[in-house]
């Protein structure tokens, strides 16, 4: 692993933008699967897959967003650190490092399958979890050479090892859950060959990045590595609190996730549900998860977008672009979300029945979407906040939020059931949100989103609310059956007909600018609808 040359701003952005776009294709890509998953295995059997997933996320996230930035990190800025590390040494402590956690987390999950199985009601869960355990064997070395990579900005490996690991681990799952449900296993041994998905995408994507380590013939390297002990103490710091703080918003759902999977089935059955119709149930609830998770994806790679613009604005003290930067950051991100998450909520029932072959939960999943509001401006708000230098507040926020969620579960399942952990999760989020909004606020001592534009946006939702409303109730005087087909051209067409009065009621009330527009991911395609007239825009 040879020194590097330089890269040149041009080198830098094309960087930049293979990497958004592998992080948008692997986000997409997550949550999508899950929707034919269901269909294949049924609620209980999504019951069972979401119980386990929780556990996979943190590894995932700890190997393409946590552990890779830092160490890439450290790499890029090793000139310019008084330190002054040298690659080899950032490569053998990250690797010792994170192959001690690695162990210990696969020891803890292995060894300790049944207490948490146990723990969550339903000991069928822990032979899934040791199978989900070796992820954490797979995470040290992928983080390293992914971190590598990064840091001599050939982001190329990273961005390709990080989709062939998605695209097969989903393959994985729809391929083999098709053939045990087909062959009449249980659901048990269903949720054992979807969760099989994180070890064999997991190992492809290892296989691939080593793969461009001879290829590139950056091999060479290893053979004359030692480190100083100092240097070790001082990378492993780095490396260890800095990790956590990198990928605390990529976990912030995954943490909620794994809320709901320790207590949300116990409590449902402390209410009186049997065991079926608990695990039923549960799994309903899981429905709003890749919901939530699609909802969020346009939000998630503008906050990825962002971080490099207002960092580049910080270090040039450029304070009146930072700040309308980051003005612009809140403003599309609750654009963004509020009309997604109102969008989905008039829409849910259609939009429910056509994804999840029935119409179950609605009222649950129509609470839940409300979430997508809150995470999406959460996702704004915590880059921004990592680029101003903040990089612990978003991790102390998270701990209070899921908190938050734990405790609100409690208090609000035991009468409202899965109607109260969605409540629970919103309200959580929606502490979150005031919290990083209030931290920005003290810190920028300006206001963040000006009164007319949320007026604005408030306006375009009511619009986009109101016209979906009525298509909806016109739809069903002319189609009164309950068909899935009927309930897929009624989501499809309610959708369309909402973005489309959204989008021309913003922008031709002057949302956004040009020059805004031009920032934002496919804004570009928006211009035409910009009213020529700007005394609205000016007023």
């Amino acid at each position: 692993m040879a020194e590097k040359p330089y890269k040149t701003s041009n080198e830098l952005f094309r960087g930049a933008l293979i990497l958004s776009v592998a992080a948008i294709i692997v986000k997409v890509l997550s949550a999508a699967y899950r929707i034919p998953y269901q269909n294949i295995a049924g609620d209980i059997g999504f019951y069972i897959y979401q119980q386990v997933y929780p556990f996979y996320g943190v590894a995932f996230t700890l190997s393409t967003l946590g552990f890779p930035v830092v160490i890439s990190k450290l790499i890029a800025e090793r000139e310019s650190s008084k330190n002054n590390f040298a690659v080899k040494d950032i490569l053998v402590t990250s690797f010792v490092v994170l192959s001690s956690i690695g162990i210990m987390m696969f020891a803890a999950l292995f060894l300790g399958a049944d207490w948490i199985a146990g723990w969550m009601k339903d000991p069928n869960l822990a032979s899934l979890l040791r199978i989900t355990a070796y992820s954490y064997l797979l995470m040290p070395i992928s983080s390293v050479l992914r971190g590598y990579f990064q840091g001599i900005n050939d982001m190329i490996p990273t961005a390709s090892s990080q989709v062939a690991e998605q695209c097969i681990r989903v393959l994985t799952i729809l391929v083999l859950s098709t053939i045990f449900v087909y062959q009449g296993y249980s659901h048990y041994v269903v949720g054992k060959g979807a969760v099989f998905g994180s070890i064999t995408g997991g190992i492809t994507g290892l296989v691939l990045l080593i793969v461009f380590v001879i290829l590139k013939e950056e091999w060479k390297l290893i053979l004359r590595m030692n480190i100083k002990p100092v240097n070790f103490i001082k990378i492993s710091k780095v490396l260890v609190f800095q990790g956590l703080a990198f990928c605390i918003t990529g976990l912030i759902l995954i943490l909620f996730q794994f809320v709901d999977s320790l207590h949300l089935y116990s409590l449902l059955r402390d209410t009186g549900m049997g065991e079926k119709e608990a695990k039923e149930w549960k799994g309903v609830y899981d429905r709003g998860q890749p919901l939530l998770q699609l909802g969020t994806v346009v939000a998630n790679s503008f906050a990825l977008a962002l971080v490099p613009v207002i960092s580049g604005f910080v270090k040039k003290k450029s304070e009146q672009e930072l700040l309308n930067k980051i003005k612009l950051a809140l403003r599309v991100s609750t654009t963004i979300g509020l009309a997604a998450a109102i969008g989905l909520l008039v829409t849910i029932k259609p939009v429910n029945q056509m994804l999840f072959t029935d119409a179950k939960g609605t009222i649950t999943l129509a609470i839940f979407s409300l979430s997508i509001l809150f995470t999406s401006i959460i996702m704004a708000e915590a880059a921004v906040l990592q680029s101003l230098g903040y990089s612990f507040v978003p991790v102390i926020i998270t701990i209070i939020g899921v908190g938050s969620k734990w405790a609100l579960n409690l208090v609000l399942v035991p009468h409202y059931k899965t109607a109260g952990a969605a409540s629970a999760t919103v309200l959580a989020f929606m502490i979150m949100t005031a919290l990083f909004y209030t931290v920005l606020r003290v810190h920028i001592k300006k206001t963040l989103i000006e009164r007319k534009y949320l007026l604005i946006i408030l306006k375009s939702t009511v619009y986009m609310g109101t016209a979906v409303l009525l298509f909806n109730a016109l739809f069903q005087l002319m189609f009164p059956g309950e068909s899935r087909m009927l309930a897929a051209i009624q989501a499809l067409i309610g959708v369309g007909i909402g973005a489309a009065v959204f989008v021309m009621t913003a922008l031709r009330a002057g949302l956004f600018g040009e020059e805004e527009l031009s920032l934002i991911p496919a804004g570009s395609k928006l211009k035409r609808f910009i009213i020529t007239n700007r005394s609205i825009r000016d007023e």
